[in-house]
Formats: C-alpha cells, sequence, structure tokens
C-alpha cells in the first residue's frame, strides 16, 4: 500500500523517528543504533516502521534529506534583482532565516554537523550550498567581465567558511543569539562585496536585500 506523505499522521511518525535518530545518536555510534532501538525511542511499532523505509540504512538517508529539504525550503528565497540586464528572479540564501531555523533545532544540527561520524551530513549540506551558489552565480555573473577570484574558489570558501561558522556556534553552546551572528555574518559579506566578490550577492537578510544594502 503507498504511504500518503502529507498524510499528518504519517508526517508526525515521521518526525517522531526523526527525533528519535538524533536521540539516539548522541549517545550511540550508527552502526549500533537498531530498528528496534528507534522504534522503541520514537514509541511505534516496528510494523509501522516498515510502512515507511525499508531498513535502517534507507531510514536514515531519506531522514537526512528530509532534513536538508526541510531546512533550504526555509531558507532559500527568490529575489527579483532589477539591477541585472535580465531582470530574473534568482534564488537567494536568507541568513537570518537560517540562524534562526538552526537555533530552533539545534539539537538536530549539532548532532549532524560535530559529529565524528556524521560527515556524510555535512557533505551533503555543503554540496546543496555550493549547488545553491552556483546556480546564482551563474544566472547573475557576466561572462564579459572578469572575476578577481574564480567562481569555483569563491565557493568553496564561502561555503566552508559559512558551514564551519554555524558549526562553531553550535559547538560552543551558542553563546551568540541568531539575530547577533546574522548581523556579524551581514557585517563581513559587505566587506567581500565591496570587493567585487559576486557570490557573496547570494546571502541576503531576511527582507530579501543582498547584505550589502544593509
Amino acid at each position: 500500500m503507498a504511504v500518503n506523505k502529507t498524510d499528518p499522521r504519517v508526517v508526525k511518525t515521521r518526525n517522531s523517528l526523526r527525533k528519535a535518530l538524533v536521540y539516539l545518536m548522541r549517545r550511540e555510534k550508527i552502526e549500533d543504533i537498531s530498528v528496534q532501538k528507534i522504534t522503541e525511542t520514537a514509541s511505534i511499532t516496528r510494523g509501522t516502521f516498515y510502512l515507511h523505509y525499508k531498513d535502517k540504512h534507507d531510514f536514515i538517508k531519506l531522514a537526512i534529506k528530509e532534513i536538508l529539504d526541510d531546512f533550504f525550503a526555509e531558507v532559500m528565497v527568490d529575489s527579483d534583482d532589477f539591477s541585472l540586464s535580465m531582470k530574473r528572479t534568482v534564488q537567494v540564501f536568507s541568513v537570518s532565516r537560517a540562524f534562526n531555523y538552526i537555533e530552533k533545532n539545534a539539537d538536530i544540527f549539532d548532532v549532524l554537523l560535530n559529529s565524528e561520524k556524521t560527515d556524510f551530513f555535512y557533505e551533503q549540506m555543503y554540496d546543496r550550498l555550493a549547488n545553491g551558489l552556483a546556480n546564482y552565480c551563474n544566472t547573475v555573473n557576466d561572462p564579459q567581465k572578469q572575476q578577481p577570484v574564480p567562481l569555483q574558489l569563491q565557493i568553496s570558501f564561502i561555503d566552508s567558511a559559512f558551514l564551519g561558522l554555524i558549526r562553531h556556534w553550535l559547538k560552543d553552546g551558542m553563546i551568540y543569539t541568531a539575530r547577533y551572528m546574522t548581523q556579524s555574518v551581514e557585517k563581513m559579506f559587505n566587506q567581500f562585496n565591496s570587493d567585487n566578490i559576486i557570490s557573496a550577492g547570494f546571502f541576503v537578510s531576511e527582507e530579501g536585500a543582498p547584505v550589502s544594502d544593509i
């Protein structure tokens, strides 16, 4: 029987399983986490688990994808930059939404970004962010204008720096608020913008304005 992913009961079950996974990952290695432990922690039956997933590996793979899908659905916003000759809509990354979302889901992101056993989550988050950056740069970049730094190096540098900052913010116990982190990142990207680093325009304020306009 096909599972209706939009059914509120299905959503509740999957959220419970994801929370159980994160809870267990704080305490055990992934290879030591069994389906039984997951279902007991989530207070659901094994039969219900297998209605949604083939096995533990399938569950972990889909759970990670769902976490990333939810995150990027929240932080990616459409921006109409009418300074561009093409006047095209392009998706950009809301820094404030990102820090607020991570702050509210700190237990999940701390485990998945700061555990030695979850490098696969960091790599997938890195790739998703890099793809968004690349799409933005390819859309807004004037091929006739030479960049001071090759786009691929810009993407690698900014992607690594931003995710590294999030990692340490979580690891240090979020001693700074999401608002303060947003303001600090905006100040740093302002400098990039002043140096004509095109990839910096991918990161915007909550209102959708480039950080250089803040």
